[in-house]
């Protein structure tokens, strides 16, 4: 018994003098790493209605609605889409904002998801 205490008080010794390896999460925060993909946030005045990002998702985590249509003078059409994100169903695997051809999806860097109902999970961009 002597024998491992006499092994293990150097080591006891060492660790005594250095500072903490854990983070006091609640109190301190830390920053994500480059290339975190956090939640999925969509610009909807670059959407196109393409609907690449809903057929492209593995989680079927979200919706594109056609919100208005509306002609100008020179004949031009435009359109409004609104996008619904599921994120109780989102995997964060980026997917969506990969194959956006406008570039309408980022990730970013939130990681605070937690939520008491699914409700309070699901956003709506329009």
């Amino acid at each position: 018994m002597s024998l491992r205490l006499g092994a293990m008080l150097p080591e006891v010794l060492r660790h005594l003098f250095k500072k903490p390896a854990t983070v006091q999460y609640p109190f301190e925060k830390i920053g994500v790493p480059k290339g975190f993909r956090g939640r999925p946030v969509m610009d909807p005045n670059l959407c196109i209605g393409c609907q690449l990002c809903v057929k492209d998702c593995p989680s079927e985590a979200l919706e594109i609605h056609k919100e208005s249509e509306s002609t100008d003078e020179a004949g031009k059409v435009s359109k409004r889409f609104s996008m619904t994100f599921y994120l109780d169903r989102c995997s964060h695997c980026a997917q969506c904002a990969e194959v956006c051809p406008k570039k309408a999806i980022h990730m970013n860097t939130e990681f605070e998801d937690a939520a008491f109902d699914r409700g309070a999970l699901k956003i709506v961009y329009k």
